[in-house]
């Protein structure tokens, strides 16, 4: 009895700090979302109303024409699915050489490439400024490209890294013995296995792309992407923020991780658990 007395409290304990943690995460959210379908002149209304009394579509129809949103988004997810490709190829490739074969040059240079994760941006971010410059990459796709890559290869050397260590290195001694070549071994038996691991890796960089706000603002100018529209939002005063046209915009960006995190958290969750732990 004192037994299933002690599992029930223990899961009214957990339903209960799920709802408030859920509650606290999703209210900011939620509050986002109905301020950008509400009217300006609603939006500080009081006493608060949690649902618009009028909605309406007006500051999205109004980011689009008056910020030029498509081509912001269109400039993101060129520069995104370029980075996502280029980052994975090479992490992949490099991940299976760290893995597959051992040696401390091997061990020091995988350790500079996860390490550098840990140089705050803001710190190369002169030096590199300098060298794009030197080559006419400021301000271009394919620098932004590189930037956006260079970020990326760390996390997903490291992910990519551990699932592979994983993977038993009997299955490639076996694939030789076939007459299985480099080639082979890697596209033929390991990245089928790697499926998981890919998924979830392209999942967080495409929301880590989404997010970078320093990148863009800081070696572009003319190339605007979606995450720095928010500094581009016309103000009618100097003093007033307008806040509709910020919510609506914040949700612009918010949808599509929602809607990634939604679809694709179970294999996000797993691909974790199996690249970010050793046994």
């Amino acid at each position: 009895m004192r037994a299933n007395t002690k599992r029930k409290l223990s899961s009214v304990f957990k339903w209960a700090l799920t709802i408030v943690v859920a509650f606290v995460i999703l209210l900011p959210v939620y509050w986002i979302f109905i301020s950008s379908i509400t009217p300006s002149n609603e939006l500080f209304s009081s006493p608060i109303k949690y649902i618009p009394e009028h909605p309406t579509l007006d500051n999205y129809i109004r980011i689009f024409t008056r910020m030029n949103l498509g081509e912001k988004i269109m400039n993101t997810a060129i520069i995104t699915l370029f980075a996502l490709i280029v980052s994975t190829v090479i992490c992949l490739m490099g991940a299976y050489a760290f893995t597959r074969y051992r040696s401390t040059g091997l061990s020091i240079a995988y350790g500079a490439i996860v390490g550098s994760a840990l140089i705050p941006g803001i710190v190369t971010a002169r030096p590199l400024y300098d060298l794009f410059k030197q080559f006419g990459l400021v301000d271009t796709f394919p620098g932004l490209i590189m930037l956006y890559t260079s970020a990326l290869i760390p996390f997903t050397m490291l992910i990519l890294g551990n699932f592979l260590g994983e993977i038993p290195i009997s299955l490639d001694e076996a694939a030789e013995v076939d007459g299985a070549n480099m080639r082979q071994k890697l596209f033929m038996v390991t990245l089928p296995l790697m499926r998981p691991a890919i998924a979830t890796i392209l999942i967080i960089n495409f929301i880590t792309c989404l997010n970078d706000l320093f990148t863009p603002l800081f070696f572009s100018q003319k190339i605007e992407v979606l995450s720095v529209a928010i500094t581009t939002i016309p103000r009618e005063t100097s003093y007033s923020m307008p806040w509709d046209l910020i919510s609506t915009v914040g949700w612009v960006i918010l949808l599509p991780i929602i809607i990634f995190i939604l679809v694709f958290e179970k294999q996000i969750m797993e691909g974790i658990m199996a690249g970010g732990v050793k046994q």
